[in-house]
């Protein structure tokens, strides 16, 4: 069974703080379903700090988190963690958006 979030109830339309980050997760992770779809329509802006602690969150998950409707603004914000991470030698293997992350990017 698949459970679909939707960010923008959870968080508003931006996304501050890692702590805010590491609870939604550990909430995410309590949860029965093992396949998570986390929609991120109509959230506009994730800060550099939540970005990162997203995607360490979700490497450590066992859920299989698949994100949904990300703005070309959030997958920009992604993509410069992954660039920082890559920058400093560290193998990472989160996901990459595409061109226009509008449908569902998945790992």
């Amino acid at each position: 069974m698949v459970k679909k979030v939707s960010l923008i109830s959870e968080f508003g339309s931006n996304i501050f703080t890692r702590n805010s980050i590491s609870n939604f997760f550990s909430e995410l992770n309590l949860m029965k379903d093992k396949e998570i779809v986390l929609d991120f329509e109509s959230v506009e802006f994730i800060s550099r700090s939540c970005a990162d602690e997203y995607l360490k969150q979700k490497k450590v998950s066992k859920k299989k988190i698949i994100e949904a409707n990300m703005s070309n603004e959030i997958c920009s914000m992604f993509k410069n963690v992954e660039n920082q991470y890559e920058k400093a030698g560290v193998v990472v293997s989160f996901p990459i958006c595409e061109d226009r992350c509008k449908n569902v990017v998945s790992v």
